[in-house]
């Protein structure tokens, strides 16, 4: 004994992609279905019937050959081949409630008897089916011998081929029927092949009862011929043009060997419902489903429905009419590729011990590269979005560096501008310095002059700083040389007594712009110092001013008339000007980061108010 359990099913989790080619092999014909389900959802993709005589295959070798021809041009998918309902036993087996380890063998023991022999090696399969019974629990058990399992393979010459699945007519058509009319729980499936009709039970849409009997489609050809006294052909052909149960061409034998194939019909559905009582009170409830080539003749189903009382419904075409699941005849197909794929509620499969493993290894490797494959496409999408990442920092560089680079340029630009500017303001800027001076020059005339209201004081000389360090240093009691005190002429003869250039030069460092004003202030020590003092004070507070002191004595000289000059009260006063910017010459410096550049500008200096403090004020000049 062993099981063949069926494949891994999951009905909304499924690789990808998988394809399955069903075959549903009869004495006459063959239907290949081939169907694939695609990221869970089935598909038919082909479908082609066979005809061995039509074809001309006599011999088996014939139709081997010819249908390895097929399997190669439709790419060699996994099979799913259907065993014949008459080589095996399809049964609900009632047991009492054991744990799961232990319903594998009870099952099996009551394979063994179904059987009836022990000797062969069963295989054997089961599914749980729901019952209202108390303490008992039920199994759709389907079992044959390997023997007739592995012939049926070798008969078709599949043993190279790769089997995924092997079921029965009446499981197939039981998947088929919950697909095609998934509202109806209780019906009676009767599917009239060539050689054997097979009768189906499904209660609460549930495998119930499967039998067979061996009178089909050539038992009634066979039965025409003989009455006809003509050949099997002809009475093929006219079975399936005339209705020969109404009309002119009525037989009323032919009737009669219908009526014998009813009758063990009926005498099997007699004895399952007497079986099942419970089922027999609701026998109403179920429907009659016909299917297979026998129901296609004429007339045969209105004969059914008047003669025999058996209203045989048409096998439906699925949830839309519009668009039929299959081809006509192609339940079994059918239903065995949506078992193959998974789309069962309760596969059975009888697939031999070493084609399951197999199956299973190939699953594996198949699982296996999909997983490689799914891997390698991660591989890629992480490589694609990091290179569009690297590609997308690139760009933004180069947009930077570009940017960056524009910036240099219009920086660089600026600073040959801001260069040529100062150039230009280099050679204007002595003319401003000298503009300056003046200005200054006469403020401080202005300012001298007003400082002499309101004080007993007069100037004796006044002169600029340059002019002024340029004479001598030592006392002389000629009269002194005649000079432009108020502008200084640096190629004038130096007077005499002047020991060196150099000397002179020496002097010129102390010279500042500004102006020296000497001074005579008479009256007594004290009192002269009160005026100095304040006057002193007055000129510090001028912002015209940067410094205002007296004079040391070591840098005095002596170019005052003596006439004018009281000994001993005679005052040298230094007033350096405020700086401006003209005094410097420009230096450019690079702002720091982030900071803007400074522009040129002269400071505003205010010139305020009259020497004694009063509100007399002179404005500054730009």
């Amino acid at each position: 004994m062993s099981r063949s359990s069926s494949p891994p099913q999951w009905p909304r989790l499924r690789l990808v992609t998988q394809r399955v080619l069903a075959i549903d092999a009869g004495s006459r014909r063959i239907k290949l279905l081939l169907a694939d389900s695609h990221f869970g959802r089935f598909r038919v993709r082909k479908q082609e019937l066979l005809d061995l005589h039509a074809e001309g295959l006599v011999s088996a070798e014939e139709t081997k050959s010819h249908l390895h021809e097929l399997l190669d041009d439709w790419g060699c998918p996994p099979l799913a081949l259907v065993l014949p309902q008459h080589l095996c036993i399809s049964q609900v087996v009632d047991l009492p409630l054991a744990p799961e380890s232990e319903v594998d063998k009870l099952i099996a023991d009551e394979s063994i008897k179904l059987s009836g022999v022990s000797e062969s090696r069963i295989v054997y399969d089961f599914v749980p089916n729901k019952t209202t019974a108390k303490n008992r629990q039920q199994f759709w058990v389907t079992l044959s011998r390997e023997g007739e399992i592995r012939e049926r393979i070798s008969a078709l010459d599949l043993e190279p081929e790769e089997l995924c699945d092997l079921t029965t007519t009446a499981n197939a058509l039981i998947a088929a029927f919950r697909v095609a009319c998934p509202a109806c729980s209780r019906a009676v499936l009767v599917h009239a092949g060539a050689q054997t009709t097979v009768l189906v039970i499904l209660v609460a849409g549930q495998g119930a009862f499967a039998s067979s009997f061996q009178m089909g489609g050539d038992f009634f050809t066979r039965a025409l011929a003989r009455l006809n006294d003509c050949r099997e052909e002809e009475a093929e052909t006219l079975k399936k043009t005339q209705n020969l149960f109404s009309g002119p061409k009525a037989s009323s034998e032919f009737a009669a060997v219908v009526d014998g194939w009813v009758s063990e019909l009926k005498r099997q559905l007699t004895e399952w419902f007497r079986e099942n009582p419970s089922a027999s009170s609701e026998s109403s409830a179920f429907e009659l489903i016909a299917s297979g080539g026998v129901f296609d003749q004429p007339g045969l189903l209105q004969f059914l429905k008047e003669q025999a009382a058996l209203e045989l419904k048409p096998w439906p075409k699925g949830p839309d009419e519009n668009e039929p699941l299959h081809e006509p005849g192609f339940e079994v197909a059918f239903g065995t590729a949506l078992q193959a794929l998974g789309y069962s509620p309760q596969p059975v499969s009888l697939l031999p011990e070493d084609y399951r493993l197999a199956w299973k290894k190939r699953q594996s490797r198949q699982y296996l590269d999909v997983a490689s494959l799914a891997l390698v496409a991660a591989c890629v999408l992480l490589l694609a979005l990091g290179t569009w990442h690297k590609l997308s920092l690139i760009d933004t560089k180069t947009a930077l560096l570009a940017k960056v680079q524009a910036s240099q340029v219009a920086v660089d630009e600026n600073d040959a501008l801001t260069t040529d500017l100062a150039a230009e303001y280099e050679t204007l800027r002595p003319v401003f310095a000298a503009q300056q001076n003046t200005l200054d020059t006469l403020k401080s005339l202005a300012l001298l002059e007003q400082s002499r209201s309101n004080r007993n004081l007069w100037y004796v000389l006044l002169a600029d700083q340059q002019s002024y360090f340029s004479q001598p240093a030592f006392l002389t009691t000629n009269h002194p040389v005649k000079t432009n005190l108020l502008s200084f002429d640096a190629s004038a003869p130096f007077p005499l007594g002047l020991k060196s250039a150099s000397a002179v030069l020496t002097n010129l460092v102390a010279a500042k712009p500004g102006l020296i004003a000497e001074l005579c202030v008479p009256g007594d020590a004290e009192a002269a110092r009160q005026v100095l003092s304040g006057l002193v004070n007055s000129l510090k507070r001028q912002t015209l001013f940067s410094k205002a002191d007296l004079l040391s004595d070591d840098l005095r000289r002596n170019l005052a008339d003596p006439k004018v000059v009281v000994t001993d009260r005679d005052y040298v006063l230094s007033l350096d000007f405020a700086a401006s910017d003209f005094q410097q010459p420009v230096r450019i410096k690079r702002p720091a980061a982030g900071l803007p550049r400074a522009g040129l500008r002269r400071p505003a200096r205010a010139n305020g108010g009259d020497i004694n403090g009063e509100d007399n004020v002179m404005e500054a000049m730009p």
